[in-house]
């Protein structure tokens, strides 16, 4: 029974982050894919402090209009390093949240040296690929800390 119990809180942890991706998305993505946004999850929870995110070679580029606004941190390093890693964003999106900001969103982005076409067999269905408007980088925006769904949020970034 006591290993029941110690093991009790990482199961209830373990079923709050996958419920919680199916939530946020409201999408019917599939399981292998909320699997994988669960892990995303899981993976950027240290991020909702900007300071790990600072710490972690991630560049604070401020507000982005093209974002709704949103304050955009980006990793350069992983964006060319042309692969994607649903644990590893390429980008993080916050918004100012009372004394703070709120992380709302990933981005993965690759260059379009990397991949000529947007690789949509990554995370199908959750968020759409497109064409940064400044840079030659297909992005993905993925509202995992949001509560919005891919259609509330019009599937765009």
């Amino acid at each position: 029974m006591r290993r029941l119990l110690d093991a009790l809180p990482l199961a209830v942890a373990s079923l709050f982050i996958c419920s919680a991706s199916v939530t946020v998305h409201g999408d019917d993505l599939g399981g292998d894919v909320n699997q994988q946004l669960a892990l995303a999850r899981a993976a950027t929870v240290r991020f909702h402090d900007p300071t790990v995110a600072l710490a972690e070679n991630y560049v604070d580029l401020g507000v982005n209009p093209e974002e709704g606004g949103a304050i955009e941190y980006v990793n350069f390093d992983l964006v060319f390093s042309c692969t994607l890693d649903v644990q590893r964003p390429q980008a993080l999106q916050y918004v100012p949240s009372g004394n703070g900001l709120r992380l709302i969103a990933v981005e993965y982005g690759i260059p379009m040296a990397c991949a000529p076409t947007p690789p949509e067999d990554f995370l199908p269905g959750a968020g759409e690929w497109e064409a940064e408007s400044e840079a030659p980088v297909w992005t993905k925006v993925v509202y995992i800390w949001s509560g919005k769904s891919q259609q509330e949020s019009g599937g765009q970034h």
